[in-house]
C-alpha cells in the first residue's frame, strides 16, 4: 500500500510540474487578425512573437482569427490581452471591451498611412463610380469584414451613404471576406469590384502577383492612419511597461546585427517599426463614423421628420465633441511642429519661416467639409405584382378543384367543408410557389444546363490535389471528430432528464410545457451563434464548439427522447407500479429499458450529424477543419480544399461505420 501511494505523489509530482513552470511566467494572449491565410498568418508572426517572450520574459501566446467581433468579444472577457486590430476594430474593441491604444503601425519606409482601394478586373467595362453605382442589380460586389476599416467604413463613408446608397439593394449580391479572399475573387471574375487596401496590394504583389496583375483600381480613397496596437485597460502597469518596451525599441535595438535581424522580421510583416499612441489615434474613424451616419439619416426615406431631425441633432452634438478633441490633438501637433521649425530659424531662415507660415495655414484649412447628396431610391412594383398574380392563380386553382371535388350523382358525398379545406390548402400552396418563383430565381433552372460546362470547369479543380500541408488539415479533423463525441456525450447526459420532464405521460403538464420551450429555444439557436457566445466564457478554441454542439444537441435528443418515452407500452410500467414502487423505480424498471435501444439510436446519428456540424465551427475561432476549410474555398486554393474534403470525407465515413456496429450490439 505505501508503494501505491509513493508512486501517486511521484505521479502528481510529475503532472503538477509543468502547471508549475507554467505558472512562473505571466500568460499573455496576443492576437492577430488574418487578412489572409490563417497559417500563413501565423508564419509570419511567430518570429515576432519569439523575440517578444525573450525580450520580456512572459508567455506569450499567438491567436489568428478572420473575425474581428471574436477577438473583440475575447478580449472583452479577458481571453486576449494585446491585439493588432484595424482601426474600426480598434475602437469598437475600446468601446467593448475596455481597451486602449498603445502604438501604432508604421509601414516600410516610415509611411503612416495607407487607402482604402476598390478593384475591379483589368477588362472591367466599370471605368468610374459612376458606372459602378447603376444601382439596377446587375453587379455584385465584395465589402471587407464589417469591423475592417479600409473594407466596409471608409467606403461606406465616402461612397456609399453620401449617396444615400445601401449597398445590399444595389447590388445583386454583396459578399464580406477578408482582403485576400476578395482581391482573389475580383482577379477570378467572381464579383465584379470589391474593397481592399494599398498595404494588402503590396502583399499581394508578392505572393499573388498573377491575381495582382488581373486587377485595377477603380476608386482610392484618403489617406488613413495606420493600424493601432491595443491591449485590455486592467492589465498588470508591470507587464504594460514590458511590452510597451519591446514595441517600440523592436527593430532599432542592439547591435547591427540584431537589428538587421529585426528588420528582415518586420519587413515580412509589411511594418517598418511601431511608434507610440493613444485613443486619440482613432479621432478620424469616430469622424468617419459620423459622416456615414449623418449621411445615411439625410438620405434614409424610412424616418419620419421627427425622428429624422433628433437623429440629426444628436450626430451634430457629438461632431462638435469630437471637433474639441481633434482641435486639442492638432493645437499640440501644431505647437510641436512650431517649435521644432522655430529651431531652425538661425540655420535656415528662410525654410524655417515658410514651414511655420505653412503649418499655420494648413492649421486653418484643416477643416472637415461634408457634402451629402440625395439619392431618390426607386420603389419597385414588383412585389406588388408578383402577389396578385399568385392571389389569382391561387383563386383560379380553389375554383377548379372546388369544381372537380363535387361528388358523382350516384358516389358517395363528401361534405363541403372538406371540399373546401382540402381546396383551400392546395391551391394557398400553389399560390405560394408562383409568389416565391422570382424571390428564389426558379428562373435560372435553364441555367444549369446551360452553364453545366462552367461547374465542371469548376469541380475539375478539385482534382488536383495539392497533399501539402495534409498530417495539420487531418490532425485538425480528428479534432472536429472530438468535438463531435464530447458535445454528443455532454448532450446525451443532459437530455436524458430534460427528455423524462418533457414526456407527457411522466411528468406533470406545469414541467412537460416550460421543460419543452426550453428545448425549443435550445434548438432554435444555431450552432454558430451558441459557439460565439462561449467564446465569450471560455475563450477561442475546440471547448467553446463543444459546448455549442452540447446546448444545440441537448435541445433536439431531448425532443426525441421525450416522443420515445410517450410512445411506450403502459404494461411494463403498471406492472412495477402494482408492486408498490415508486415513481423513480416506475421510470428506472418500467420506462427506461423500453425506450434504450431508440435512445441509442438517436444519440449515434446526432453524433454522425454533429461530426458534420463541428467543421464550420472554425469560422468563429471554436476549433477545427472548418476556418481552415472556409479559407481554402475563398482563397480558390482547389487542391487544398479538395485534400480537406477527402479528409473529412474519410473521417464521417469512419464514424458512420463505427456507428453502424455500435448500434448493431445495442438496438
Amino acid at each position: 500500500m505505501s508503494l501505491l501511494l509513493r508512486l501517486l505523489v511521484i505521479l502528481g509530482m510529475a503532472l503538477a510540474a509543468p502547471v508549475a513552470l507554467a505558472q512562473e511566467r505571466e500568460r499573455i494572449v496576443f492576437s492577430v487578425i488574418s487578412t489572409e491565410q490563417t497559417e500563413a498568418v501565423e508564419a509570419l508572426w511567430m518570429p515576432f512573437v519569439q523575440a517578444m517572450e525573450e525580450e520580456t520574459g512572459l508567455d506569450i501566446e499567438l491567436v489568428s482569427a478572420i473575425d474581428y467581433a471574436g477577438v473583440i468579444e475575447a478580449m472583452r472577457f479577458g481571453q486576449v490581452d494585446v491585439g493588432w486590430f484595424s482601426n474600426l476594430s480598434g475602437l469598437q474593441a475600446i468601446r467593448l471591451a475596455d481597451a486602449e491604444v498603445f502604438a501604432k503601425t508604421l509601414y516600410p519606409g516610415g509611411q503612416e498611412g495607407y487607402r482604402s482601394v476598390i478593384l475591379v478586373r483589368n477588362d472591367s467595362p466599370l471605368q468610374t463610380l459612376d458606372d459602378l453605382l447603376v444601382c439596377d442589380g446587375s453587379l455584385s460586389f465584395a465589402l471587407g469584414d464589417p469591423n475592417s476599416t479600409s473594407g466596409t467604413l471608409v467606403p461606406l463613408a465616402y461612397i456609399f451613404a453620401p449617396r444615400g446608397i445601401d449597398p445590399q439593394s444595389c447590388f445583386s449580391q454583396v459578399t464580406n471576406a477578408n482582403h485576400e479572399q476578395t482581391a482573389l475573387a475580383v482577379a477570378n471574375g467572381f464579383v465584379d469590384a470589391g474593397t481592399n487596401n494599398t498595404t494588402n496590394l503590396d502583399r499581394l504583389a508578392q505572393t499573388r502577383p498573377e491575381a495582382l496583375a488581373s486587377t485595377r483600381i477603380l476608386w482610392s480613397s484618403p489617406l488613413i492612419q495606420t493600424d493601432p496596437m491595443i491591449w485590455r485597460r486592467d492589465l498588470p502597469e508591470e507587464i504594460k511597461s514590458e511590452i510597451f518596451a519591446f514595441f517600440l525599441t523592436y527593430g532599432f535595438r542592439g547591435d547591427a546585427e540584431q537589428r538587421a535581424r529585426e528588420q528582415a522580421v518586420l519587413e515580412t510583416l509589411f511594418l517598418g517599426g511601431f511608434l507610440p499612441a493613444t485613443d486619440e489615434h482613432l479621432l478620424p474613424i469616430r469622424r468617419l463614423e459620423l459622416m456615414r451616419d449623418l449621411a445615411e439619416t439625410q438620405a434614409s426615406e424610412a424616418l419620419e421628420e421627427g425622428e429624422r431631425a433628433a437623429r440629426l441633432e444628436q450626430i451634430e452634438i457629438s461632431m462638435r465633441e469630437l471637433a474639441v478633441e481633434e482641435r486639442r490633438v492638432a493645437v499640440r501637433e501644431l505647437a510641436s511642429d512650431m517649435i521644432e521649425a522655430r529651431t531652425r530659424l538661425t540655420t535656415d531662415e528662410a525654410g524655417a519661416s515658410a514651414d511655420i507660415t505653412r503649418l499655420v495655414s494648413e492649421f486653418l484649412a484643416a477643416q472637415p467639409r461634408i457634402e451629402v447628396e440625395r439619392r431618390i431610391r426607386r420603389v419597385t412594383t414588383g412585389e406588388l405584382t408578383r402577389g396578385l398574380i399568385a392571389l389569382g392563380a391561387g383563386f383560379v386553382l380553389f375554383g377548379v378543384m372546388l369544381y372537380r371535388s363535387r361528388p358523382p350523382r350516384f358516389g358517395p358525398s363528401r361534405l363541403l367543408s372538406d371540399r373546401l379545406i382540402d381546396a383551400a390548402i392546395w391551391s394557398g400552396l400553389f399560390g405560394l410557389l408562383i409568389w416565391s418563383f422570382w424571390p428564389a430565381e426558379m428562373f435560372k433552372l435553364p441555367l444549369l444546363g446551360t452553364n453545366a460546362p462552367r461547374m465542371g470547369d469548376y469541380i475539375a479543380g478539385f482534382f488536383q490535389l495539392d497533399l501539402d500541408g495534409w498530417e495539420t488539415y487531418a490532425r485538425q479533423t480528428l479534432i472536429t471528430v472530438q468535438i463531435a463525441l464530447w458535445g454528443t456525450v455532454v448532450a446525451v447526459i443532459a437530455a436524458i432528464p430534460f427528455g423524462l420532464m418533457a414526456s407527457r405521460n411522466i411528468a406533470p403538464v406545469w414541467i412537460v410545457q416550460p421543460v419543452r420551450r426550453l428545448m425549443d429555444t435550445f434548438r432554435a439557436i444555431n450552432e454558430l451563434v451558441v459557439a460565439a457566445i462561449f467564446v465569450a466564457a471560455v475563450g477561442l478554441g475546440p471547448f467553446a464548439g463543444v459546448m455549442a454542439l452540447a446546448l444545440h444537441t441537448t435541445g433536439v435528443l431531448a425532443k426525441l427522447f421525450s416522443e420515445a418515452v410517450e410512445a411506450i407500452d403502459d404494461g411494463p410500467v403498471e406492472g412495477v407500479r402494482a408492486t408498490g414502487a415508486g415513481p423513480m423505480n416506475e421510470v428506472v424498471w418500467g420506462v427506461i429499458p423500453q425506450v434504450i435501444p431508440l435512445w441509442a439510436s438517436y444519440a449515434l446519428y446526432r453524433f454522425e450529424s454533429n461530426t458534420r456540424a463541428a467543421t464550420i465551427l472554425g469560422l468563429i475561432g471554436a476549433g477545427g477543419i472548418g476556418q481552415v476549410l472556409i479559407q481554402n474555398i475563398r482563397s480558390f486554393e482547389y487542391g487544398k480544399t479538395a485534400t480537406i474534403l477527402l479528409i473529412i470525407i474519410a473521417a464521417v465515413t469512419a464514424v458512420d461505420l463505427i456507428s453502424q456496429m455500435l448500434r448493431k450490439r445495442l438496438v
